[in-house]
């Protein structure tokens, strides 16, 4: 029956249904947008048609005569039911493949060159409201109409295989060959320029940078070109299949090397983002080969729904304006986290030898934080205005966190943020148990050097402020404390009556902020090439080569520590210095720090040092800053990392329990390092 013929469809529908549901609304809007789909004499008119249907069966009413009452069960069962309506429809869905094109959706979904984040969320929003126009016969056009938005879209991610065949072959001529010859070619038209796009990301600068070093010819995003152009070419035969796919696993080798390279040779987010291109491009390159060069005539159709399903993801990705911003998030997770993963390294302890290291470091940064404490509690006495208080206790911290760096010291509540990192990247690199054993392994490793660190801290900055009052007394003959200093120290410490608890929490934060501003400015340090510029900059001429070298190599190993420190140092000066101006009751508690504070206080008590029992209070309150300080800005660090490198949440919850068990199971590895100093010194992370 050809289209022409189709002046009897609604009555051929009607037909279809029992003489007492005729009239029933459902079945006459359903006839009546077949009349209009099988009747139309131009693409537009047929377009709008299938549309009409499309939208009739999305409305989600319920059908008379459909098994399950749906409308989608209901019009599948019409199709099938009656072979001269389905052999109608048959021929108008030809009609319509026959006329549109799809180079441009399955070539461009989701892998369009992005803008700046602003620029592309505009771009979003007015494509929700005046949608761009496109060319009738553009099939990216009608996919976009008949899925306008997520939840459609979604609605055609979550039709069940069995189910989509069924509607496939109720609507589309699938054993007709004849019928798919122009969507066969813009396959392949697009299968090349999918080739095209990789080659142009994978061949720029900064892509070859953090390649293998092969010259342009060899490689592997040269070479995909060639091997797309024969396999189209041969029509897919096996031999060229085989090139074909060592190409793109040379490609896949390629984008695993370029993530290790970023370590060294620095990382923007949108590089992260060609990264991410280049995979999805691949991705699809290979849904394409498998439905024209792969599939049987039996398997055509999941193919095509896996090719489909990829394009729809893309579309939703797309035009998802949360979408965007849960994106540009997490390629800024991945850049945060592939240049700090390695930094985190020197803070664990892996053997004996390496733990007494860390105590000795943490012994000497608490006695150096004892200063440190002292001059922050007579800037707090001086009743100083907001922003003189806030400089002159972002500097103290600032000073004594570099000095600390200089003097290769260590603070135990800097380290967190920057060793979920080296977490992560094991979790990225290893699968099923061995992935839960290193994980177990590394977080006994990290928390028995976390608790020898803050444990060093806490005894030496404790001990040294008692014997710094001490020694102010014996000088000056006066506590170094006035009784409602160490009154005011005493209160805010308690963990119920003061806002402890939320402070700590903050301080957690900003512990994480700091680390993250240090990764930040060590990347762009790195990805610019600063020290390289430094080392060869004119003023070598004057005052020597080596210098400058020397000068270089300098700035290349501190800088992330610098910015670091001084981002901590200035964001726990400026919070409480905030509160002030605002009126606002802010505040921040960094565990060594207040207990330097506390010793200060009882010290200046003399024998009433308990002073009514609030120093027991005082110490609870020590005790949670140092869990919070610590577990706030290590789960903030280790979540985002996780995030960065796609791992479900119950992956994350699995990993949780099993090294839980393996705590319970062995509680001491958590708590001090093994005697086998060898094996555990030999572990890789």
């Amino acid at each position: 029956m050809s289209v022409s013929e189709a002046v009897r469809s609604r009555d051929l529908v009607l037909g279809s249904f029992a003489a007492e549901v005729r009239t029933d609304s459902a079945v006459q809007s359903l006839a009546q947008g077949m009349g209009r789909f099988l009747d139309a004499k131009e693409l537009t008119e047929r377009l709008d048609g299938f549309a009409a249907l499309a939208a009739w069966i999305a409305s989600g009413g319920r059908m008379p005569g459909a098994g399950d009452g749906s409308r989608l069960h209901g019009f599948l069962t019409l199709l099938e039911g009656n072979a001269e309506l389905r052999t109608a429809v048959h021929a108008a869905v030809r009609q319509v493949f026959g006329q549109m094109r799809s180079v441009e959706l399955f070539a461009e979904a989701g892998l369009q060159p992005r803008g700046g984040l602003g620029s592309e969320a505009i771009r979003r929003i007015t494509q929700r409201i005046l949608p761009s126009a496109r060319r009738e016969s553009d099939l990216g056009g009608l996919i976009a109409r008949l899925y306008p938005d997520s939840k459609a879209i979604d609605r055609l991610l979550n039709v069940p295989d069995e189910e989509f065949e069924r509607l496939a072959r109720a609507l589309c001529p699938v054993e007709d060959a004849g019928a798919w010859t122009t969507q066969r070619s813009d396959l392949r038209q697009a299968f090349q320029l999918l080739a095209v796009h990789v080659a142009g990301i994978g061949l720029s600068p900064g892509m070859r940078e953090r390649s293998f070093p092969n010259a342009i010819e060899d490689s592997p995003y040269y070479r995909l070109q060639q091997a797309t152009a024969e396999v189209v070419g041969r029509d897919g035969d096996a031999e060229a299949r085989a090139a074909w796919r060592e190409q793109i696993h040379r490609i896949r080798t390629e984008l695993e090397h370029a993530h290790l390279r970023m370590e060294d040779a620095g990382v923007s987010t949108a590089l992260v983002f060609d990264l991410l291109t280049i995979e999805r491009a691949i991705n699809r390159m290979v849904c394409i080969a498998v439905v024209l060069f792969v599939a049987e005539a039996h398997e055509s159709i999941a193919a095509v729904k896996l090719l489909l399903d990829d394009v729809m993801n893309a579309r939703r990705d797309e035009m998802s304006v949360r979408g965007l911003f849960r994106e540009n998030t997490g390629l800024l997770a991945r850049k945060i986290v592939e240049r700090t993963g390695k930094a985190g390294e020197h803070y664990i302890a892996n053997s004996r030898k390496e733990y007494r290291g860390i105590w000795w470091a943490s012994l000497g940064g608490g006695l150096l934080t004892v200063m440190t404490a002292a001059i922050k509690m007579r800037i707090a006495e001086a009743h100083l205005p907001p922003f003189v208080e806030f400089m002159a206790a972002g500097t103290n911290y600032a000073v004594s966190f570099i000095a600390l760096q200089h003097l290769h010291l260590a603070l135990a509540t800097k380290q967190p943020s920057v060793t979920a990192a080296t977490f992560a990247g094991i979790v990225r690199t290893s699968r099923g148990k061995e992935r839960e054993d290193r994980v177990a392994d590394f977080v006994s490793r990290i928390t028995r050097s976390q608790l020898a660190s803050a444990a060093a801290n806490l005894i030496a900055v404790g001990a040294g402020c008692v014997g710094f009052a001490e020694l102010w007394f014996w000088l000056f003959s006066r506590p170094y404390l006035e009784v409602q200093s160490a009154e005011h120290v005493y209160q805010t410490l308690d963990p119920v009556a003061s806002g402890t608890i939320i402070y700590a929490i903050l301080t957690g934060v900003i512990l994480w902020v700091s680390a993250l501003a240090g990764g930040w400015v060590e990347n762009f340090s790195t990805f610019n090439s600063i020290p390289l510029a430094i080392a060869q900059h004119p003023l070598g001429h004057t005052v020597g080569q080596e210098r400058m070298k020397r000068l270089a190599n300098f700035v290349d190993a501190n800088i992330s520590g610098w910015v670091t420190c001084i981002v901590l140092g200035y964001l726990l000066g400026f919070v409480p210095a905030l509160g002030k101006f605002f009126g606002v009751p802010l505040d921040v508690r960094h565990v060594t720090l207040s207990t330097g504070t506390l010793a200060l206080a009882a010290a200046s008590f003399g024998r009433d040092w308990l002073y009514r029992g609030w120093f027991v209070h005082t110490m609870y309150g020590i005790a949670v800053t140092f869990v919070l300080n610590l577990t706030v800005s290590f789960s903030i660090a280790a979540s985002v990392a996780l995030r960065a490198y796609g791992v479900m949440r119950q992956d994350q919850l699995k990993l949780l329990r099993y090294t839980l068990k393996s705590f319970v199971r062995s509680p001491r590895r958590f708590l001090f390092p093994p005697r086998e100093e060898a094996l555990d010194a030999g572990r890789v992370l």
